[in-house]
């Protein structure tokens, strides 16, 4: 990945326990000794051996050969849920919920959630499973949503929902009252980030807590190669949008693989696609960015777009196994059902097969500012300190991360048949042990 900026226009102009207060003096401990932890116990200097960091022209990169704590020390997400919420609670249908796309906890142990189907709701469950409010609906008025895409739960319990295309960014109490309705300024972002060779996207692709937000960004004239059967990837950039509507470059890398395909019914899928992916958080902010098909390395920029750390860990490649495969095209095949499958199967298996994993498919920032990274192939979830240490791996029950507290982890799966969801509270112990 290229570290180079795209040239931009500058603008002037039961019930989970509450949050243990954080203590500064901890926290000073945790950037110091590149620990996570242990207030009341000193945190082991790593080995040479385990970790190689050097400068490069102002850019320290941090190699990482071994974690910093071994799997019986490091955090531990309990198997079972404390709570289920949804499909498969008690109650009666209200508690049903799915197409969930994010998540957050409320101070009082609430769960909100954002539902962009359907009526296009925020739900907010006690964790009982009982509803406590639901409001928002389909449409263009105060309060209405054309396609919600973002959910954020920020301090003092402010639910934040960024709809699609740049429309309004409502602030929302947790009962469903409006305390704010934010518009963001169209002219200024393309004024900021428009130019001949690069335009933004259609939407927020991450927003931040102090109201900033990141955007991708595309060159207008790239075309992807003309030759089937090709696996290729566009360019793909990234931009903050801060509140004064300057933008912030993190540079160019590669946007997911697709495969060049002769015409429209024949699918562009690739079996387990490498892609670009970038994420935000900690304090002070920091921003992260991968493109993850052909090494285990991110990027480490301030929030103004400069490149601070590389982060990399030292990892095997993992081969897509025969079975990985069939089960990857099956769905695949049930999902896009209208698409001219056995043609694929003809024409494009064989350029496609004998593939690895791509080593980082997605990218979170957890509450406490520390960098999770997932290795689908090794089925992982690897955690980075904001200097780039890598501390250890967290085994994780099934399901997809909706949200990452400071002793609480939110996960949803659905039910194949019905596409009903469950999200699941579990518990996190960042000490290792209960």
């Amino acid at each position: 990945m290229s570290a180079k900026a795209p040239p931009v226009n500058r603008h002037p102009g039961n019930q989970p326990p509450q949050p243990r207060p954080r203590h500064r003096a901890c926290g000073l401990v945790i950037v110091l000794a590149l620990s996570v932890y242990a207030c009341d116990r000193p945190p082991p200097e790593p080995e040479s051996s385990a970790v190689t960091i050097r400068d490069s022209a102002g850019i320290r990169i941090v190699e990482n050969h071994a974690p910093v704590w071994d799997s019986a020390d490091f955090w531990i997400v309990a198997p079972e849920p404390e709570f289920v919420l949804g499909h498969g609670a008690p109650g009666d249908s209200a508690h049903l919920v799915w197409n969930i796309r994010q998540a957050g906890v409320l101070s009082d142990g609430r769960v909100a959630m954002l539902s962009p189907g359907g009526d296009r709701k925020v739900l907010v469950f006690e964790p009982s499973g009982r509803l406590s409010a639901a409001f928002g609906r389909a449409g263009r008025g105060p309060g209405e949503f054309y396609y919600p895409l973002r959910l954020q739960v920020l301090p003092g319990d402010t639910i934040v929902v960024w709809d699609q295309g740049f429309g309004p960014v409502y602030h929302f109490d947790p009962s469903g009252k409006i305390l704010r309705e934010r518009r963001i300024d169209l002219g200024a972002l393309h004024a900021a980030t428009r130019t001949d060779d690069q335009r933004p996207g259609e939407s927020v692709y991450h927003p931040l807590s102090d109201g900033s937000f990141l955007i991708e960004m595309y060159r207008p004239d790239w075309r992807p190669p003309e030759e089937p059967g090709v696996v290729y990837r566009s360019p793909r950039g990234y931009v903050r949008i801060d509140s004064t509507y300057s933008a912030h470059s993190f540079g160019w890398c590669r946007g997911t693989e697709r495969l060049s395909v002769p015409d429209w019914s024949v699918p562009s899928q690739v079996p387990f696609p490498g892609r670009s992916v970038a994420t935000a958080g900690g304090d002070p902010v920091a921003v992260h960015v991968t493109d993850g098909r052909d090494r285990y390395e991110v990027h480490q920029f301030s929030a103004t777009g400069v490149l601070q750390r590389i982060l990399r860990r030292t990892v095997d490649p993992v081969p897509v196994t025969d079975e990985r495969f069939e089960a990857f095209m099956k769905l695949a095949r049930t999902v896009n059902s209208h698409f001219d499958w056995p043609r694929w199967e003809r024409e494009m298996r064989d350029r496609v097969s004998g593939r690895n994993h791509p080593f980082i498919i997605d990218l979170r920032v957890d509450s406490e500012g520390f960098l999770w990274v997932y290795n689908h192939g090794a089925g992982e979830w690897s955690v980075f300190n904001p200097e780039g240490r890598w501390l250890g791996t967290v085994e994780l029950p099934p399901g997809g991360i909706h949200w990452i507290g400071e002793d609480f982890i939110l996960l949803g799966k659905s039910d194949p048949d019905t596409h009903l969801e469950s999200v699941m509270g579990h518990r996190l112990n960042r000490r290792g042990r209960w």
